[in-house]
């Protein structure tokens, strides 16, 4: 409904606020708020910084149910670069030991923006630790070597 919509919006506020003075158990408290009002998933927002925060403090379990609801939700390109959310996913999905799906996110990530080179770094390392460990194979050495390679092209001293 409408005014399901605006409180998620005045919420939105009130996060951002305490975001900024770095209380995060406040601003998460504020997401989770958030989320509950729109069970619908109509705005990924709440859910990609609910992630975040999760991912911060070590909960990539949580960080992961959060974040993969926010790639399946909606998303404003008014609000936040939807690239943000798939490299943020790919990241809690490495730390979940989902190395296959860490790299295909951090791709979907760099599809959107291909000179996105926080993604084309983090792909770089997935990849080229992933081959090496066994977790990924051995070709992926390559990729990670082609996007550490475009990540310099991009950005030399990234």
């Amino acid at each position: 409904s409408d005014l399901a919509v605006t409180v998620v919006h005045m919420l939105e506020a009130l996060r951002a606020q305490t975001r900024k003075r770095k209380n995060y158990e406040e601003a998460l408290a504020t997401y989770k708020l958030a989320i509950a009002i729109d069970p619908t998933d109509r705005d990924s927002l709440p859910l990609y910084h609910a992630g975040q925060i999760l991912f911060y403090q070590g909960m990539h379990d949580e960080a992961e149910a959060f974040l993969h609801r926010a790639v399946t939700g909606y998303f404003s390109p008014l609000t936040i670069q939807e690239e943000e959310i798939w490299h943020d996913y790919g990241l809690v999905l490495w730390f979940r030991d989902k190395a296959q799906l860490a790299a295909d996110n951090l791709q979907k990530a760099i599809s959107i923006n291909p000179r996105f080179t926080k993604a084309l770094n983090n792909l770089a390392c997935v990849c080229g630790y992933g081959s090496l460990s066994g977790k990924l194979p051995a070709e992926y050495s390559q990729y990670g070597l082609g996007a550490l390679q475009e990540a310099l092209s991009v950005e030399p001293n990234s």
